[in-house]
């Protein structure tokens, strides 16, 4: 019904990417190294910020191509890529996931009256981005202030302690 004969049904994937993101900003009355260097380029820093994170390591500096393992509080575990970087001031990290990357980009700004601009973003990209998105969005989304906070509050602290907010 409906088809004629001999007609063949073929499936299409589509090649169409599609792509979630949210950004969070924050102005801090820090300076933008010290963010740099007690938050963003010590990897075993960023649980101390992130409350998504368990365990966080690098393979060698924080660098372009650097490769970094993340366990999340949730047990995912992923793979991490330095794809993006910018010393002082940018990294962006990505993971594969099944049918999407996910990103997040980390900036930091000096502000001429002094302390700095924070800008994160979380991304993912790809054919099953709306269903990652679903899955992740959620949590990534309601994460980005709390760290973000943190990431302010351990540049400002003298020991580099401070605790993440849940």
């Amino acid at each position: 019904m409906g088809h004629r004969a001999g007609a063949q049904l073929r499936g299409r994937v589509s090649t169409r990417m599609s792509r979630w993101e949210t950004t969070a900003e924050l102005s801090a009355g820090v300076g933008a190294g010290a963010v740099w260097e007690t938050a963003y380029a010590d990897a075993d820093a960023w649980p101390r910020w992130n409350a998504e994170l368990r365990r966080a390591s690098l393979d060698g500096p924080l660098a372009l191509d650097a490769q970094a393992r993340i366990v999340f509080r949730t047990g995912l575990r992923l793979r991490f890529r330095v794809v993006e970087f910018e010393h002082g001031r940018l990294f962006t990290d990505e993971a594969r996931l099944p049918g999407a990357r996910m990103g997040h980009r980390h900036l930091v700004e000096a502000e001429p009256g002094g302390g700095c601009r924070l800008v994160n973003t979380i991304y993912i990209d790809g054919p099953l981005a709306p269903l990652w998105r679903r899955i992740l969005g959620p949590a990534a989304a309601r994460s980005l202030p709390g760290a973000q906070s943190a990431v302010a509050g351990l540049a400002a602290s003298p020991s580099g302690a401070v605790r993440r907010q849940r």
